[in-house]
């Protein structure tokens, strides 16, 4: 069959439906079909536009009862099976709202019954270390009464000696002088010390949501049919109302964050600034204000506060490489490349081997399911690799099959449970010189499964931003589902979402821009070396609440 053709004109008049008349041909009747074209045309059609189509012409009235047939089968088709189709799922959906409320109200009253129950073991905890604390007072108060009594009686024997004494020489004999000397001389006079007395300690959980949780129970809910989230009131002076697209999202794996709105500041608002004379190689701030912070040149992990005042220091006799938070216990993990292993800091501050690996660990992310993802270094390729806590290998994706490279920086997105990771690859030259290599994002799913790359694309700068010219150091993500990055080259650090679109540029920093990591509550900890040539860190809040 000929292919169909344009008509006669650029304008096509439509044909009423079921008018007899030529739209074309005013005082015509429609008698043919051209098949090639699909439409009904009049005779004179067919020896003007349609006269090329002349083997198509078919005549209405031989296909009429062929197409009363169709109609007669769709129609019974209809009647008979789709629309009792229709109307029975129809039904099954309204037993199926009758169901989900009978069970969301099930789930309700399981949810409040747990509660309930946490509640009670923690009044019986509360019971019980309240009872602990009121034995250990009365214990504490009696052990002093008593040292109390035992002084007191050496005080009143010490008085009564004394007047003896006194006596003695003033009217006494030369025995009774002889006595009284050897009753002082047999005499305790040493004063008792006070006991020391060890107070009862109570060590608040910093990390009590968490806990909390899990002494709920994990809610599983579906995310994929139905959106989640509202939109908070109000709009905000400081800058831009970002709403996420759900359509890029989906594609993506990125959350389903609905109409969820966050708004940026127009420039961050500095919280805290201060000196750090070390080098740091990985930034891990913890729930509560503090961070820990990695110099891989001296084997040391300090914990700080959010003014610079160190409060813990980890000497290690290896090379550590970087280091990582738990998010679900709080506790520090490290990877030493040398060794191949992977360390986890106990509670007494101590590390403890975990497990070993196949590759030169040069990046680690504990994951909010307690997997561990590393990623490797090598000169004939490298990867990222998910273990679990004890080291089996769940998933492995190669991000490079050759040459000479590594993976600088991994994070998981809380949201979506999507890995982000920066990995370096040396163009050609020498591989000492940080200038020789080409950086990249890669955004996985939680299976390692590669969804987004991302090279700089949208950055807004004087001069285009090329692969060559796009130097990540650090990816992290906030609580948003967006990824933070620290750019070396440029001083900058970027804003993008988790499908890998630009937001933007958060702040530009004149000396150098290192290492950052970021807290809950987005609050973000920058390395910086300032234009006098001082090294520092800088915390940022780029959200407006």
């Amino acid at each position: 069959m000929a292919t169909k053709h344009s008509s006669p004109s650029q304008q096509i008049p439509l044909r009423i439906k079921g008018h007899t008349k030529c739209p074309y041909h005013k005082d015509n009747e429609v008698v043919l079909l051209c098949q090639d074209c699909g439409i009904l045309i009049c005779i004179t059609c067919s020896i003007t536009a349609h006269k090329r189509h002349i083997d198509s012409f078919c005549e209405i009235s031989k296909i009429s009862n062929k197409q009363r047939n169709t109609l007669l089968d769709f129609m019974n088709k209809t009647e008979n099976i789709e629309i009792p189709k229709l109307k029975n799922e129809i039904q099954s959906a309204w037993n199926t709202i009758s169901t989900s409320e009978s069970n969301y109200k099930k789930l309700s009253v399981n949810i409040k019954k747990q509660r309930d129950q946490c509640k009670l073991d923690l009044d019986k905890i509360t019971e019980d270390y309240l009872a602990i604390c009121k034995k250990m007072e009365k214990g504490t108060t009696d052990l002093l009464q008593t040292h109390i009594t035992n002084l007191e009686d050496k005080l009143d024997a010490l008085v009564k000696l004394s007047s003896e004494c006194k006596q003695t020489l003033q009217t006494g004999t030369a025995v009774l002088v002889y006595d009284s000397l050897s009753e002082i001389q047999d005499m305790d006079l040493d004063i008792p010390q006070t006991p020391n007395i060890d107070m009862t300690e109570l060590t608040p959980d910093n990390d009590r949501q968490s806990h909390l949780e899990q002494a709920m129970g994990k809610m599983k809910t579906p995310t994929d049919h139905f959106q989640a989230g509202s939109a908070p009131s109000g709009h905000s002076k400081h800058g831009p109302v970002v709403r996420p697209k759900q359509s890029k999202a989906t594609e993506t794996g990125q959350a389903s964050t609905g109409s969820v709105l966050y708004k940026l500041c127009d420039s961050p608002t500095v919280i805290s600034q201060f000196s750090y004379p070390d080098v740091i190689s990985s930034i891990c701030p913890t729930s509560n204000g503090r961070a820990w912070l990695c110099d891989c040149h001296t084997n040391t992990v300090n914990l700080i506060n959010n003014k610079g005042r160190l409060i813990l220091k980890i000497q290690y006799n290896s090379d550590i490489a970087v280091i990582s938070l738990d998010p679900t216990t709080g506790r520090l993990w490290f990877c030493c490349r040398d060794e191949r292993t992977i360390y986890e800091v106990s509670t007494s501050s101590t590390p403890v081997t975990r497990f070993t690996t196949e590759g030169y660990p040069c990046s680690l992310c504990v994951t909010r399911e307690g997997l561990v993802v590393v990623g490797t270094s090598g000169t004939q390729g490298y990867k990222v690799v998910m273990y679990t806590a004890d080291g089996q290998v769940l998933h492995t994706s190669t991000v490079e099959g050759s040459g000479t490279g590594s993976v600088l920086s991994i994070s998981q997105c809380g949201v979506t449970g999507n890995i982000a990771i920066v990995s370096s690859k040396l163009i050609s030259g020498d591989s000492s010189d940080p200038n020789n290599y080409r950086r990249h994002i890669t955004v996985y799913n939680p299976t390692l499964q590669s969804l987004v790359h991302y090279q700089g694309e949208g950055i807004q700068a004087r001069e285009a931003i090329t692969p060559d010219k796009f130097d990540p150091v650090t990816v992290v993500y906030d609580s948003k589902g967006n990824i933070v990055i620290a750019d070396w080259t440029r001083g900058t650090i970027e804003l993008i979402s988790g499908a890998g679109k630009y937001i933007k540029t958060l702040h530009t920093n004149k000396g150098g821009q290192g290492q950052v990591g970021i807290q809950k509550d987005d609050v973000l900890w920058s390395t910086l070396m300032s234009d006098t040539g001082e090294s520092g860190l800088k915390l940022l809040k780029y959200y407006s609440d």
